[in-house]
C-alpha cells in the first residue's frame, strides 16, 4: 500500500509555498510582543500586556498551519487503493449477407462486383468498439462464414476465400439467408438486430415480405446494391422500407457504411464488459479533513483571535 501511495491531483501541493511563508511571516512577528521588555520592568509588563502567553499563541498558529496543511493534502487527491471500475460495451449485432452469385462477377464495377464488396466489408470488420458482426453468404442456400463475434480481424481474414467456385448450390435465395440471419441472432442470446445485405439481384417480394416480419420482432434489414448503375429498381427501397433499414447506394469511399452505422448507434443496447474491468485510484482525501477539522475546533473559542494576533 505504501508503495502505491501517490497523489492524483499533485499540482496542489504547491499552495504549500505560500502556506509556509504566511508562517514564517507570522513566526517573524513574535519578538514584536517583547518590544516592551527593553523600556519596562518585568514585574510591571505582565499589567501592561494583556496577554504575554506567547505558548498559547504559538499554539494557536500551530493548529492553524497543521489544519491548512491536511485540508491542501486532501484537496491534491491521496490514493493508495485501486476500484475495479466496470465497463459497458454496445451489444448492437449486425449480421452481414453477402451474395455470392454469378452476377457478383461482372465487371461493371472494377475488378468486379464480388471484390467491391469485399473491399466494404473488410473496412467494416477492421473497426473497433461496433458492437458484434457475423457473415453469411449465400446463393440458393445460406452459409455461415462467422457467427456473431467481436472479432472482426478474423472474419476478414476469411475474405479472400470467398468466392463462387466454394458455393455448393447456384441460384439466389435471399428469403433463406435473412432467416439464416435471425436465427444466428436470437441464438446469440439477442432479441434485436441490425442486418445489411450486399447484394447485386433485385429483391423479391417475398424477401420483402421476410424482412417486414424480423423488423415486426426487432430484427431491422438495409441494403446496398453492389452495381455501378445508380438507377436501382424501387424494389430495393420497398425492401428497405419493409425491413425499417435503409437503401445504401454504393460508393467508392467508406460514406455509405458510416451512414449504415451512424443510423443504427440509437438502436445500440449496453453490457457489461466480462474481464475488462479498468482499474480506478479511489481517492482518500476525506479522510485527511478528519483532523483538518479537529485542528480548527480551537478557532471557536473565545479570545482566540487576540491569542493569534496579540
Amino acid at each position: 500500500m505504501i508503495a502505491e501511495f501517490h497523489f492524483l491531483r499533485p499540482w496542489w501541493l504547491l499552495m504549500i509555498v505560500p502556506l509556509l511563508v504566511l508562517a514564517a511571516i507570522y513566526w517573524q512577528q513574535k519578538p514584536k510582543l517583547h518590544a516592551w521588555e527593553a523600556v519596562c520592568d518585568p514585574h510591571l509588563l505582565e499589567h501592561l500586556l494583556q496577554s504575554k502567553s506567547q505558548s498559547k499563541r504559538t499554539l494557536s498558529l500551530l493548529f492553524l498551519f497543521f489544519s491548512i496543511l491536511f485540508m491542501i493534502l486532501s484537496i491534491s487527491g491521496p490514493t493508495w487503493y485501486k476500484l475495479s471500475q466496470s465497463t459497458f460495451k454496445p451489444i448492437q449485432p449486425r449480421v452481414l449477407l453477402l451474395d455470392m452469385s454469378d452476377k457478383m462477377m461482372l465487371g461493371d464495377l472494377s475488378p468486379n462486383r464480388l471484390s467491391r464488396a469485399k473491399f466494404k466489408l473488410h473496412d467494416l470488420f477492421t473497426r473497433k468498439d461496433v458492437g458484434q458482426f457475423g457473415l453469411i453468404v449465400f446463393t440458393g442456400e445460406p452459409f455461415v462464414v462467422s457467427p456473431l463475434t467481436d472479432d472482426g480481424q478474423t472474419i476478414s481474414s476469411l475474405l479472400s476465400t470467398l468466392t463462387p467456385d466454394i458455393m455448393p448450390v447456384g441460384g439466389y435465395n435471399l428469403d433463406s439467408a435473412l432467416e439464416e440471419a435471425s436465427q444466428l441472432i436470437k441464438q446469440a442470446g439477442y432479441d434485436h438486430g441490425e442486418i445489411l445485405v450486399l447484394t447485386a439481384e433485385t429483391p423479391s417480394s417475398s424477401a420483402i415480405e421476410k424482412a417486414k416480419k424480423l423488423a415486426e420482432s426487432g430484427i431491422f434489414s438495409s441494403i446496398m446494391p453492389i452495381r455501378a448503375d445508380k438507377n436501382l429498381n424501387p424494389l430495393f427501397q420497398r425492401f428497405a422500407n419493409a425491413g425499417d433499414g435503409y437503401l445504401l447506394a454504393y460508393s467508392p469511399d467508406s460514406s455509405d457504411l458510416e451512414r449504415w452505422l451512424n443510423a443504427s448507434q440509437g438502436k445500440e443496447k449496453f453490457a457489461l464488459e466480462k474481464n475488462e474491468d479498468i482499474p480506478l485510484w479511489r481517492d482518500e482525501g476525506r479522510w485527511f479533513l478528519i483532523p483538518a477539522l479537529l485542528l480548527l475546533l480551537p478557532v471557536f473559542q473565545r479570545g482566540w483571535m487576540q491569542r493569534v494576533t496579540v
